[in-house]
């Protein structure tokens, strides 16, 4: 029984043996029967050019330099005769006026007083005329004669009380009168004196305070009669109309806006991750809705230092430079020239595939192998692709066929195909 067990075991190991030769001889003859053959792809080469950034964006047209009328006063309106679109010559141009008699007549009470005052500052100033002084002395003389006969007519009186012929309170009456001729004496003397010598300098600061006293007053009611005229702040064109002659204007009643033409430019924003690199003077191209097919050379005038909250991008005016008849609120699209590289690597963005975790990749060519490259793309422009990282100018890039490619394959170049050239290449950042 042993003997038998012996015997199968080598039969049932040949067959075994024999069944995997036979095995591998048919699995050999189908591999070599279907080998695959290299992939058909189109490539390019990467090359190095000069590459402008170019950011698209829209805004709208604003004048910088506008300005709302309002009154200060409240009154008739007594003259404005504009209309939407008419156009203020020259700044200080009369506006708006509103009636209110009563401040001109304040105007002249208060310029009459100060013309009092400052012919009262006149008269003191020129000193006395010559008149004066000798009415003054006259004066002088007069009562000298006055106090020498009184003091004679004293000592007369004084000789009678004393021989008995007159009682004693004559003496008093006549010492009296003396008295009185000689104090007129005295004044009469000051008075020539002051004369002679002129103003002093006290009664002069006390008159010319009453003048600059005067003068303000006269300012103050200038001032608020010219509430009632209002003026044009700056040459420019008058767009909205809020009153009309007749109406009750109120003190910070809307009565007219106008703008400057002249500051008219087109605010836009522009993206936070390009503001970065515009600057005042960076060139821009505008179309504007209202002007199709036509474009118009600008300049960046105004770069905002801040970023909107909202939108998170920077505000910028751009001034065009081209003739051009702009009005506010027009719609305008604008292209913005960017970073520029000089020596960007590019290749056709049909070479760039991306993964479902946002992966760039590009399978390049080398020894009849598709290698794939993560890359960092840059700018973007039609069909051309900045390449930041991951190749280099020069590698051949597959630019179709490549998205069935397993890595390491073999490819078979069909036909290379170069759409690039070395001419300056625009475009936008796709990062």
């Amino acid at each position: 029984m042993k003997a038998v067990q012996y015997l199968i075991v080598p039969v049932i190991l040949c067959g075994v043996i024999l069944a995997l030769a036979g095995c591998g001889s048919k699995d050999g003859n189908l591999k070599k029967g279907k080998t695959k053959k290299p992939a058909l792809v189109q490539v390019a080469t990467a090359e190095s050019m000069r590459m402008v950034e170019q950011l698209e964006t829209t805004g709208n047209v604003v004048a910088v330099n506008t300005v709302m009328i309002k009154a200060t006063i409240e009154g008739p309106i007594a003259y404005c005769p504009w209309r939407e679109g008419d156009r203020v010559e020259e700044a200080g141009q009369r506006l708006v006026e509103i009636d209110r008699p009563l401040y001109r007549q304040e105007v002249v009470t208060a310029k009459t007083a100060e013309n009092l005052a400052k012919a009262k500052l006149d008269d003191l100033i020129a000193g006395a005329r010559p008149e004066e002084i000798a009415q003054a002395s006259e004066s002088v003389r007069q009562f000298a004669d006055c106090t020498n006969f009184a003091k004679a007519d004293m000592e007369r009186v004084q000789s009678l009380v004393t021989s008995g012929s007159l009682p004693g309170e004559e003496v008093e009456k006549a010492r009296v009168n003396y008295v009185k001729c000689s104090t007129q004496l005295g004044s009469a003397r000051e008075l020539v004196t002051m004369l002679k010598a002129g103003p002093t300098r006290t009664e002069i600061a006390v008159q010319q305070a009453a003048v600059d006293e005067a003068i303000a007053k006269t300012t103050l009611a200038q001032k608020k009669l010219d509430e009632c005229l209002l003026t044009a702040p700056f040459a420019g064109i008058i767009t909205e109309v809020f009153i009309r002659p007749g109406d009750l204007a109120t003190p910070r009643t809307p009565l007219l806006k106008m703008m400057d033409p002249s500051t008219l430019v087109v605010r836009v924003g522009l993206p936070e991750s390009c503001s970065a690199h515009i600057t005042k003077g960076t060139p821009a191209v505008v179309r504007f809705d209202m002007y199709p097919n036509k474009t118009f050379n600008a300049v960046i005038e105004r770069v905002y230092p801040r970023l909107e909250l909202d939108s998170r991008t920077r505000m910028v005016e751009v001034k065009v430079t081209d003739p051009v008849e702009l009005i506010p609120r027009l719609f305008a699209r604008v292209s913005v020239q960017g970073r520029v590289i000089d020596d960007a690597v590019v290749i056709p963005d049909a070479a760039i595939i991306t993964t479902p975790r946002g992966d760039k990749n590009v399978y390049v060519v080398e020894e009849g192998k598709a290698i794939c490259k993560t890359v960092t793309i840059g700018l973007e422009q039609g069909t051309h692709i900045q390449i930041i990282e991951g190749i280099e100018a020069g590698d051949i890039v597959v630019t179709d066929g490549n998205l069935n490619l397993k890595k390491g394959a073999s490819v078979r170049v069909d036909k290379e195909k170069k759409d690039m050239d070395n001419t300056e290449v625009s475009g936008k950042d796709t990062k």
